[in-house]
């Protein structure tokens, strides 16, 4: 649709006479892992009992709108999904990544209480020493809150490009309703000023003391207070989209193109629309923006139920919006206006306005979509599921038995990757070392070179009797750790790309070590379709 003049002009002139809109997303990218399971099985088992089951089901997939989860491996955390998510957006933004200045990181689910994800990913990804980096808090808000810290640091002159990335693994205790929803996925957006795909407009903030969800300090899951969380959510998506309204006195709620919110289900989207669209809205602090923040039932089909990613991945907590964002960015055409209203519990709010830029026509198909991530799935049981809460609660060292799958490999160009294997305290360095971290370690050291491409000559499933087999020995041994895939799904001769994930994990106080293994080639195969289709149109 055409843009109103006032979506022009009440966009000019705040920040001393500076524009935000010459600030944009240069790049932006995601990951889901490959692991869905369907809600309703989960639901089926922690809810045998109940004498209404059939319409308790019911109840959670057609009335909260939760159909899949997906479900991060067990060599999967938040740094290596943000890690990839990263690695899309830098490619899109087709930008050097030593040019980025700054790393911020949203996240319920640090790996490390001290020790940050942004360093990690900023290491796993080629991005320099030379850079912020920070882990922010605020719940599902984080990864927008990134988004509008980076670009404060662009605005006022500290850095030229940063990153923004929303990342989660959720958690919940089992039973509880939170596990219904509860799943895995990342969200990047490479930010500056040159040729954006969109421009930021402007953001509006709303929060309160509300807590309606927590985690308290060494609790691996978080408590809430059920309904408090619904009204609570409620409230400051509106309160924030009030505010934003109120900054622009031309801007109506429906001039926007695309509209999503933070996705805990379907429902709590939907419900906002639904007292958006009644004729008396009540509560609102400012009666007069009243006429502008209505929406209509055709308005609500169109432009917010196509991005309900929810019902594919559950609540990717911090990584929802963004997820939400780029999956329209994927869709969207220049001139159109997206509104974003991401929420986090605690309660805290932003409203951030963008506006497609024509970069996004040569851009867009660097990097697989968001459409493409969802249909790169594999269905899990039950079993599998159970298996690995059991693997993430475990607190003991140990070494991680996945993946199953080891292969030999040949390079299929130049590029490569190197890590660092310390045959002393038998532990593998991503990104490579010139000594071990731990200081009385003789080592030796080997510094040993992956590719980034290989073809795959031979594999086989390690039996049951080597499953202790560490990842170090294996490695060494020049054997390729295959992820993301089964013996039946393989084939000699395969294309494989290199991916970062935990090798092993060291215990509730140790390291968690990363490192390469590979998986059947995606982001490359998925980029060469993406650019050919770009072509051909």
């Amino acid at each position: 649709m055409a843009t109103p003049t006032g979506l022009l002009s009440s966009a000019r002139g705040f920040r001393f006479g500076m524009s935000r809109s010459d600030v944009g997303i240069l790049g932006y990218g995601v990951y889901v892992p490959i692991q869905r399971i369907r809600t309703e099985i989960i639901v089926k088992a922690r809810e045998a009992k109940r004498k209404d089951l059939p319409d308790f089901v019911h109840k959670v997939r057609d009335g909260l709108l939760l159909r899949y989860k997906a479900i991060a491996g067990v060599d999967e955390d938040a740094i290596t999904i943000a890690s990839e998510a990263t690695l899309n957006a830098i490619r899109m933004a087709d930008l050097d990544p030593i040019k980025i200045g700054a790393v911020a990181v949203g996240s319920e689910s640090k790996p490390y209480a001290v020790g940050t994800i942004a360093r990690h990913v900023a290491s796993f990804t080629g991005i320099g020493s030379r850079v912020y980096v920070a882990d922010l808090e605020g719940a599902c808000n984080a990864g927008m809150q990134a988004l509008d810290f980076v670009e404060g640091q662009i605005v006022n002159g500290k850095i030229d490009y940063g990153l923004a990335i929303g990342t989660d693994v959720a958690q919940a205790p089992q039973g509880d309703p939170l596990e219904y929803a509860c799943g895995a996925g990342a969200g990047a957006f490479v930010l500056g000023r040159g040729d954006p795909v969109a421009s930021i407009v402007d953001t509006a903030a709303y929060s309160s003391l509300t807590m309606d969800f927590w985690r308290r300090d060494g609790m691996p899951y978080p408590s809430h207070f059920g309904r408090t969380t619904v009204e609570a959510y409620v409230r400051h998506v509106i309160g924030a989209i009030e505010h934003l309204l109120s900054k622009h006195p031309d801007l109506k709620l429906t001039n926007f193109d695309h509209l999503t919110f933070h996705q805990p289900s379907g429902y709590m989207p939907l419900k906002v629309c639904k007292m958006l669209s009644q004729e008396k809205i009540e509560n609102l602090e400012d009666q007069t923006v009243e006429p502008r923040i209505h929406l209509t039932s055709e308005f609500v089909e169109e432009k917010v139920k196509p991005w309900l990613r929810v019902l594919d991945t559950g609540n990717t907590y911090a990584a929802s919006t963004p997820i939400a964002v780029c999956d329209i960015l994927d869709h969207a055409q220049p001139g159109e206006n997206i509104l974003a209203v991401s929420y986090g519990s605690g309660a805290y709010t932003i409203a951030t306005w963008l506006k497609v830029q024509e970069g996004i026509l040569a851009k867009r198909g660097r990097t697989p979509t968001v459409e493409q991530y969802l249909t790169r799935k594999r269905e899990i049981k039950l079993e599998t599921y159970q298996d690995h809460l059991r693997q993430k609660l475990r607190n003991v060292r140990r070494r991680i038995s996945h993946p199953r799958i080891i292969g030999e490999i040949s390079p299929l160009d130049d590029r490569h990757i190197t890590a660092t294997l310390c045959h002393g305290c038998e532990r593998v360095f991503y990104p490579a070392r010139d000594r071990c971290l731990e200081w009385d370690c003789k080592g030796p050291l080997e510094q040993r070179q992956f590719p980034v491409s290989a073809k795959l000559l031979s594999f086989r499933k390690l039996p049951l009797q080597r499953r202790l087999t560490s990842n170090f020995e294996l490695i060494s041994r020049g054997r390729a750790l295959i992820v993301d895939s089964s013996s039946t799904e393989i084939t000699n001769g395969a294309t494989l790309e290199v991916v970062i994930r935990k090798l092993d994990d060291e215990g509730k106080d140790g390291l968690i070590i990363y490192g390469p293994a590979y998986r059947p080639a995606f982001r490359t195969v998925q980029n060469s379709i993406n650019n050919k289709s770009e072509s051909a149109a």
